[in-house]
């Protein structure tokens, strides 16, 4: 099974991708911030990171930047999910996809399963 770690400072976001992926037979773990999901990277490697990129605490450029100076997760694929387009365009975040929220259900699924295909 699949597994994905959603990154994401609001619940409701959260909750709605968490079981939305689950109901689709991926293993779903999650996180309110950057902070918090170094700190389940530390018991898990799952297969993509959903990285909102405007949260408090540690957010997604700068959980990215930590994470491509560490080894052990560096390549570990990221989709940018996020309502703050102008926050990230423009910036070379290294990741495979950027989603725009509210994030479509139809095409979040169609880019992870391209992206477990290509696996």
């Amino acid at each position: 099974m699949r597994s994905i770690l959603l990154v994401d400072d609001d619940a409701d976001t959260r909750r709605t991708l968490r079981e939305f992926l689950t109901g689709e037979g991926f293993l779903v773990h999650t996180a309110r911030d950057g902070q918090h999901a170094l700190n389940v990277l530390e018991r898990i490697e799952p297969d993509l990171i959903l990285l909102d990129y405007k949260m408090p605490v540690l957010d997604g450029k700068q959980f990215l930047a930590f994470m491509r100076r560490t080894p052990k997760i560096q390549t570990i694929p990221v989709v940018i999910l996020s309502a703050a387009t102008r926050e990230w365009s423009g910036a070379n975040l290294e990741v495979v996809d950027v989603l725009t929220k509210p994030v479509d259900l139809a095409l979040l699924l169609a880019t992870v399963g391209r992206i477990f295909a290509e696996l």
